[in-house]
Order: structure tokens, then sequence, then C-alpha cells
């Protein structure tokens, strides 16, 4: 042990872990994180602590400016999903779980007594979310295509009229891909009047954002708050998301005067590495790189399909989606390609990563 307290094969161990990361990405297909990241320029940066405290908007006096990065990628992310990003609210996350609970928040500090609805094919942690709130939990049925069955949907709200209904729609599923339709949501809600529409975008709205003929899926098509992840399509090496929301919804933020900051964000203390990792991605792409990146990443769905589908094993996928489903193949196989799987079905995520070799070489192993 030296003097700093480190033994000398402890670096070589974290790097055996990274090595070990980057010989899983050429049988990596059934998770959707992106594994094509090269941050490497950021290593000599890690010398101070990366720390923001409170709201993007106006930061405490320690903060050593590092807070427009996470301004700037609010406002970028606010274009994209259909906002005024004068009017936007927003910040950056943990991840998808952090930020489908500061927009379900919203909608119940809106709507106190409203309960949460929300598809039977949601992110698992939206039930949690509602055990976290004390809301009541309305799980939905969903259609074959994974998304909320609307006529299931107005008859849930039909059955609690007038106690208002905070709504979580989802643009992508876990497995599926389904896309819920906003303009469906909106009017099965309305014999519970007053609603929050909270849209859980993580991997399917930069998606839907760039697809062919796309749906709509921001606050354009009526969305109250929108969650969108940042180590999925954009790309980090840390996980992250952010969290948008119409501004005049967010409460009047806790003024904390010794850090001279504004903070309506649930995590208080976040970090500030994440804004300044998401900011150099999407300078680096912008709106050009990322929609020849989703467009990419659909050719290469769209390949998979007919791959799978020329071995027999029936592959489907929504058309804005990069999830393929197929029948489950032997376990060894799941294994050693990585792939999720969900009952009689598996899935390949045609993630940033994932290329035409990468599915020749599964399907040559399935046959």
């Amino acid at each position: 042990m030296t003097a700093d307290g480190t033994g000398p094969g402890d670096l070589d161990l974290v790097r055996e872990q990274r090595n070990r990361q980057r010989g899983r990405r050429g049988a990596f297909l059934g998770y959707p994180v992106n594994m094509d990241v090269d941050y490497r320029a950021f290593g000599e940066l890690l010398d101070v602590l990366w720390i923001t405290v409170g709201d993007p908007s106006r930061g405490y006096h320690a903060r050593l400016d590092l807070q427009p990065f996470e301004r700037e990628v609010v406002r970028f992310l606010a274009g994209v999903a259909g906002a005024d990003s004068s009017r936007t609210y927003g910040y950056v996350t943990s991840g998808g779980s952090e930020n489908n609970l500061f927009g379900i928040h919203v909608g119940r500090e809106r709507l106190p007594d409203a309960p949460l609805y929300y598809s039977t094919t949601a992110h698992y942690t939206v039930e949690r979310t509602a055990r976290l709130l004390r809301m009541e939990p309305v799980p939905v049925a969903s259609t074959r295509d994974g998304s909320i069955d609307l006529a299931a949907l107005r008859a849930a709200c039909e059955r609690r009229p007038g106690r208002g209904a905070v709504v979580v729609a989802t643009v992508g599923t876990t497995v599926a891909g389904g896309i819920d339709s906003l303009p469906g949501v909106l009017r099965a809600v309305e014999p519970a009047g007053e609603h929050h529409l909270h849209v859980d975008a993580a991997l399917g709205g930069l998606v839907a954002a760039f697809a062919p003929n796309p749906p709509g899926w921001g606050f354009d098509a009526g969305a109250d708050s929108v969650a969108i992840s940042g180590h999925k399509l954009i790309g980090t090496p840390v996980p992250c998301g952010v969290v948008l929301a119409r501004a005049e919804l967010v409460g009047t933020p806790a003024e904390v005067e010794y850090l001279s900051a504004e903070d309506s964000t649930l995590a208080c203390s976040r970090s500030a590495l994440a804004p300044a990792l998401l900011w150099y991605a999407l300078r680096r792409l912008g709106h050009r790189g990322l929609a020849a990146r989703v467009h990419r990443c659909l050719d290469t769905a769209a390949y998979a399909v007919d791959r799978l589908e020329a071995a027999g094993f029936r592959p489907w996928r929504n058309p804005a989606s990069v999830n393929v489903v197929f029948e489950r193949p032997a376990e060894h196989l799941c294994r050693r390609w990585r792939l999720s799987t969900s009952g009689p079905v598996a899935q390949v995520i045609a993630m940033p990563h994932v290329t035409r070799a990468m599915i020749d070489g599964l399907v040559a192993d399935l046959r």
C-alpha cells in the first residue's frame, strides 16, 4: 500500500474492467445503451470537482461557472422536443428514473388527488413512483404493438370522473418500442377533467424526432413534461438524463441563501460532469448528426428484421422504433449476444454501436 492508500495494482484492476467493457461491444445487442462512446479527451479534466447545485438558470457562488453547459443542453433538447426554450424548465438528472419522478411529481403538485395512469408496458419504475408519491396507481392494458389501449384508458377515467389525471405516455416502450398516441391519450382522459401529461421518451423521443413520418411526442403534441435519456442515443460514458417541463407548471423554487441559489431539482447537489459530457456530444452531433445517427439505427433495425425473417424467427418492430422483437432463441445465445428477453420473445435494439456485421453474426449463430 502506498502513502496515498492505493495498492500497486489498483489502477490495473480498473483498466481491466474498462477493457472488459470494451470487449463486450461486438456482441451487445439487446439493451438500450450506446457503447459507441469516446470521451478520452476528458481524462485530463478529472483533477477538479465537477459539482453543481440548484437550478441551471441560477447557480451558487462556488459553481466555478459550470452550469452554462447544462443550460445549453436544456435549450437544445427543449427545441428538439417542440418547446419554446425560454418557457421551459429543465435540468440534467441521474437518469430516466429521476426524470420520470420529477415529471410525475410536477403533475402530483398540480393535481394532488389525481390517480397516476400508465400502460402495463410502461417502464417498471413508474409504478414504483406512484408508491413513492402516494398516488393511486392505475395500470392500463396495452395493445399488441406495445402502446396504451386508449379505450381502456378512457374507461378507467370514466370510473374516476372529475378527479383529474396524471398520465405517463411512453414513447418507446422497453420491449416492443411502442409509442403512445399523445392526441389519443388527451382525448381518452377527458372524463377525468384536468390532466398532466408526462412523456417518458428516454430512447424513443429522439428516434421519433428524426424518423421519417415522425409521430408527435413532445410539447408541441401536448406534453407537459418530457424525459430524455443522455446515455442512450446521444451516448455518454456515465448514466444521465434530461427532464423538461413547462416552466409555469414548476413550483416556486426554494431559495437557498447560503448557496445563493434557487432549487427546484430533486437532487440538489448534482454531477456537473454529465452536463459537460452531453454538451460536448451535442456540439459534435448537432441536429444533422443526430438525424444521421437515427437514420443509421433505423436502417440497421430494418436490416435485422430482414435477416431474422429469412432465418425463420418471425421478427417485428414498430416503424419509428429501433427495437426488433423476435422468437426467443436458446439461452446460451441470449447470453452470448446479451439479448434482453421477455417471456417467449427476445429483442435486438439497434443502438449506434450495432452494425450489420453484428446482426449477421447473430443470425449465423441462430441458424
